[in-house]
């Protein structure tokens, strides 16, 4: 059996009031989800054009001149 056929099977054993709890629970974490993916877009790509070049280079000389 699946974790999720698990969970479902436990979910048919709840009464109204208990799957009301749990609905409510799925419910706020969607949202929460939602919102931090909506943040989290308004500042993608936002540092673009602050270095002339590639980020990843950019780390590799600073890693490089600590090493030296």
């Amino acid at each position: 059996m699946t974790r999720i056929q698990t969970i479902i099977e436990e979910i048919n054993h709840l009464n109204p009031d208990e799957l009301e709890v749990i609905l409510k629970e799925i419910l706020m974490r969607l949202d929460r989800k939602k919102k931090i993916e909506t943040i989290l877009e308004e500042y993608m790509g936002i540092g673009e054009g602050v270095w002339e070049m590639d980020a990843q280079e950019y780390v590799d000389e600073l890693r490089e001149e600590d090493e030296r």
